[in-house]
């Protein structure tokens, strides 16, 4: 418990302000919100291998039928270099186009794969309960961030669609389920899921 105490206090809040509101709420969009908040505060305080990306903001949406829809933002991390002269700032594209290779795109798949899948096995409880055919579904938005100079945007590298993507982590509600009841351990649960990537 001490271990998800940083997580406590948010919640507590978070579930005061749902009880006053409670009238304009049901079940599912009450454990949908305390859910995306969780996520997102899960993310940005992430203490596995470094995500190579910032978590900006989550949104969730629950389509009757198809099931929960969180939103992630994740914009690509800027990379900071110690050098002689100082700090590179952030917006270096040169710097960014040279980092962001294929494998380290992967990495990046990867880490956030893996911080979804602890989140999901840790906080499986929170997830709203839905239909058995309705599917729990987060999709990372990854792409650089805007930058801008003297308050003007700076017009993306041409290589930063390279490193732009969509990757979506899906289960089926029937196997958070199992997971809930013990059917699935959290190994087998891991195999579960569907990965999506555009």
């Amino acid at each position: 418990m001490v271990k998800y105490s940083k997580y406590l206090f948010t919640l507590v809040a978070l579930l005061f302000v749902l009880k006053a509101g409670a009238q304009s709420f049901n079940a599912v969009q009450r454990d949908m919100e305390i859910t995306r908040v969780t996520l997102e505060n899960f993310l940005k305080k992430w203490d596995g291998d470094p995500l190579l990306n910032k978590i900006t903001n989550t949104e969730a949406e629950y389509k009757k039928g198809q099931g929960v829809i969180f939103k992630v933002d994740a914009p690509n991390a800027d990379i900071l270099m110690n050098t002689q002269g100082g700090v590179f700032r952030s917006g270096d594209q040169g710097m960014m186009d040279t980092f962001y290779t294929p494998e380290i795109i992967l990495l990046q798949q990867q880490r956030l794969l893996d911080a979804i899948i602890k989140f999901v096995t840790d906080f499986y409880s929170y997830i709203p309960n839905l239909e058995g055919n309705e599917d729990f579904s987060v999709i990372f938005e990854v792409k650089d961030s805007e930058v801008k100079k003297n308050g003007k945007v700076i017009p993306p590298s041409p290589k930063a669609n390279e490193r732009a993507y969509l990757i979506t982590a899906k289960w089926q509600m029937k196997d958070l389920e199992d997971l809930k009841t013990g059917k699935l351990d959290a190994g087998l649960f891991a195999k579960k899921i569907t990965v999506e990537k555009d």
